[in-house]
C-alpha cells in the first residue's frame, strides 16, 4: 500500500460554501496540495480482450485528493497523466512505446486545438508534455474527519480520466477526493452497444469505490458522482443503483441527449430513485434537447447551465490546460468557461456534501458570470412526459396528452422534432406519430413536412415520403435539402 495511506493528519477542519468567484486570467486552488495516486488493479470477475489475449479486467485507478503534509513530494507534470492512457490496458507496456504514445496523443489534441478552436497552442508538443499540473505523488491524505466527500468521475466514451484533469485537481485542492477509472464496454476498450457498455463503465465505479474502501481505507460520509458525456449515462444508473450517492452533476451528459431512449429501458433505470441534487451544465447548441433526465428526475433541489462558448468537446480540460503552457498569452473564452464550470461543480457540490453554516448563502451559483455560464429555467416537463409515455409504450396515455396539452406542445414546432428525432434511430413509428401530430398542427411548416417525409423514407415507404417532401417543396420551392432528399427517393423507385 502506498505511503499516503500510512501517515495520515488528523487535524479537523470544518469547511464553509465557497464564495463564487472568477477572474478571466486564472483560476485559483484552494487551500490545501493536491496529492495525485495512480493504482493497477484486476476486476477478476470479468473477462477483457486484449489483442488476442483474455485476461482479468484491468482497471488503472486514478486518485486525487487534498493534504496539508509538510514534505514536498514529487512533482508531476503533464506527461505522468498522459503516460497513464498508454498503460490503462497494458500495465508492462515499455517505455518507448508510452513515450511515443504520449507524444502523439498531445501532439494531435494541441493540432485539433488550433483547428478546431483557435486556440493559442504554438508551444512544441514537448512542452505542453513537460509543464507541470498542480498535483504531486508521495504526499499523505489530509484526513477532515467525517465530512471530507468523496466524488467519483466517470469519463467519456472509451476515454480516460485525465480528460478532465483540471477540474479533479481543483475540486480536490478544496477539500474534495476524487476516484476515477477509464470508460471501456463491456468486454474490450470499444464500446457499442449503448446499455452494455454503460453499464460495464457502472460496474467499474462499483467496483473502485469498493477497492477504495477496502484495500486504501478510505473514509468518507457523503458520496457525490459527476460524469462527461456518455459518463453521463453511467453517473445516472450509478446513483440509481446506490442509495449512498449524495448529489449528482452532469457535465454535458449524453442522458440529456439522444442516447435517453436507450437509457430509459435500462433494468436498473427508475426515475422514483432521483430524488437526489441534480446539476447540469450543457453545451452552446440551442434547441438540441427536452433535457428528459433534468425534466424527470424528482428532486426539488435541480440546477441548469448553459455555456454560451462551448459546444460538446469543450467539456474536458485539454484547451484550458494547453492554454497555460502558453505564457502571457490571454486565456479564451473557451478557457474562461472552464473555469467558471468548475467554479460551479465546486459550488454544487460543496453545497449538498459539505456542513452549510447558517450564515453563509445557499445561492452557490451567484457570483457566476452571466456571459459564460447562464442558469436555464425553460420548462420541458410535459414534452419529457410526453417521451417517458412513449417510452413506456403506453400510447393512449400519449394521445391524451397531446390532445390536452395541445397549446403547450404546439406553440411552435420545435419541440416535437426534438423529440421525434431521439426515436428516428430506434422507434421509428413513434418518430412518424409524432411528425404526423406535427404536421396536423402545423399545416403550413415546409419543415414539419420535411421531417415525416424524412421519417417515411427511414422506415421505406417511399411513397407516403415523396408525397410530404413535394408538399414541403410547394412551401418552400427553393430549399436544396427538400430537393436532394427527392432526388434520393427517385433513385429508389
Amino acid at each position: 500500500m502506498s505511503t499516503i495511506f500510512k501517515t495520515i493528519c488528523l487535524t479537523i477542519l470544518i469547511c464553509t460554501i465557497p464564495v463564487i468567484s472568477c477572474t478571466a486570467s486564472d483560476l485559483e486552488n484552494g487551500p490545501y496540495k493536491v496529492g495525485f495516486e495512480s493504482y493497477k488493479t484486476y476486476d477478476e470477475t470479468r473477462p477483457y480482450l486484449l489483442g488476442e489475449d483474455t485476461i482479468s479486467r484491468p482497471l488503472l485507478i486514478h486518485f486525487w485528493y487534498p493534504s496539508q503534509a509538510k514534505i514536498e513530494g514529487q512533482a508531476l507534470n503533464f506527461k505522468h497523466y498522459i503516460d497513464l492512457i498508454a498503460q490503462r490496458e497494458d500495465y508492462d507496456r515499455s517505455t518507448s512505446e508510452i513515450d511515443e504514445n504520449s507524444f502523439n496523443y498531445v501532439n494531435a489534441y494541441s493540432d485539433f486545438a488550433k483547428r478546431g478552436f483557435g486556440l493559442d497552442t504554438s508551444v512544441h508538443t514537448q512542452q505542453i508534455l513537460d509543464t507541470p499540473v498542480s498535483a504531486r505523488s508521495g504526499i499523505s491524505l489530509q484526513k477532515i474527519g467525517p465530512d471530507f466527500p468523496l466524488l467519483i468521475y466517470a469519463p467519456s466514451n472509451s476515454k480516460t480520466s485525465v480528460q478532465n484533469h483540471m477540474i479533479c485537481e481543483y475540486l480536490a485542492s478544496h477539500g474534495f477526493m476524487i476516484v476515477s477509472v477509464a470508460s471501456a464496454g463491456p468486454n474490450s476498450i470499444r464500446r457499442e452497444n449503448i446499455a452494455e457498455s454503460t453499464m460495464a463503465q457502472v460496474i467499474d465505479m462499483e467496483y473502485i469505490l469498493k477497492y477504495c474502501e477496502d484495500s486504501l481505507n478510505i473514509e468518507y460520509t457523503n458520496l457525490g458522482v459527476f460524469g462527461f458525456s456518455s459518463g453521463g449515462l453511467a453517473t445516472t444508473i450509478f446513483q440509481m443503483r446506490n442509495e449512498s450517492v449524495d448529489a449528482v452533476l452532469s457535465m454535458d451528459g449524453g442522458q440529456e441527449y439522444g442516447a435517453y431512449p436507450g437509457l430509459y429501458n435500462m433494468e436498473d433505470f427508475d426515475l422514483e430513485k432521483t430524488n437526489v441534487p441534480y446539476c447540469s451544465v450543457v453545451n452552446n447548441y440551442e434547441n438540441f434537447s427536452i433535457y428528459p433526465v433534468y425534466n424527470s428526475v424528482l428532486t426539488s433541489e435541480k440546477y441548469m447551465f448553459q455555456m454560451p462558448y462551448l459546444d460538446h468537446n469543450g467539456f474536458i480540460s485539454h484547451w484550458r490546460f494547453f492554454e497555460s503552457c502558453s505564457p502571457g498569452s490571454i486565456k479564451s473564452p473557451i478557457g474562461i468557461s472552464y473555469d467558471y464550470m468548475s467554479e460551479c461543480a465546486l459550488g454544487f457540490f460543496s453545497k449538498y456534501l459539505k456542513p452549510v453554516p447558517s450564515s453563509s448563502d445557499n445561492t452557490f451559483f451567484s457570483g457566476l458570470d452571466k456571459e459564460y455560464i447562464r442558469a436555464v429555467s425553460q420548462d420541458y416537463s410535459c414534452i419529457t412526459t410526453l417521451c417517458n409515455a412513449l417510452l413506456d409504450n403506453n400510447l393512449d396515455s400519449a394521445a391524451r396528452l397531446v390532445d390536452d396539452h395541445k397549446a403547450e406542445l404546439f406553440a411552435d414546432e420545435t419541440q416535437i422534432n426534438i423529440l421525434a428525432r431521439m426515436f428516428i434511430d430506434t422507434k421509428i413509428d413513434r418518430a412518424i406519430w409524432l411528425y404526423i401530430n406535427n404536421v396536423k398542427n402545423h399545416p403550413d411548416s415546409w419543415q414539419a413536412h420535411y421531417n415525416l417525409g424524412y421519417a417515411y423514407k427511414e422506415k421505406g415507404e417511399t411513397l407516403l415520403s415523396k408525397n410530404e417532401l413535394l408538399k414541403a417543396k410547394e412551401l418552400n420551392p427553393e430549399n436544396t435539402d427538400i430537393t436532394n432528399l427527392l432526388n434520393e427517393i427517385n433513385q429508389l423507385d
